[in-house]
């Protein structure tokens, strides 16, 4: 069963943060998640919020991968460039249920 996390930012900075979180991408993804989208909210309560979406193949893959972000000095340099932009609204996981 897919985990999907969810990870919503406010910034005024949408350009450069962009450019941070493909720098994001290539690191989830090299460290074994099935992807990394971005998608920004054009309307309700959280319109202009960024919404950064992770998927994984079941929870094994998922903490494999989150055990090797955190040990990832890479990681770690483009986690605070874009803290220094952007500020951390929300974060979810969600469980997939099979049809």
């Amino acid at each position: 069963m897919p985990i999907v996390q969810f990870a919503r930012f406010k910034t005024d900075k949408t350009e450069e943060m962009v450019q941070i979180i493909k720098r994001g991408k290539k690191i989830f993804e090299k460290h074994g998640a099935e992807f990394l989208r971005l998608s920004r909210f054009h309307t309700g309560a959280w319109a202009g919020e960024l919404l950064v979406t992770t998927r994984y193949a079941n929870w094994e893959v998922y903490g494999k991968v989150q055990e090797a972000v955190a040990k990832d000095p890479e990681f770690a340099q483009v986690q605070a460039e874009g803290m220094k932009i952007a500020q951390l609204q929300g974060r979810n996981i969600a469980v997939s249920i099979d049809l």
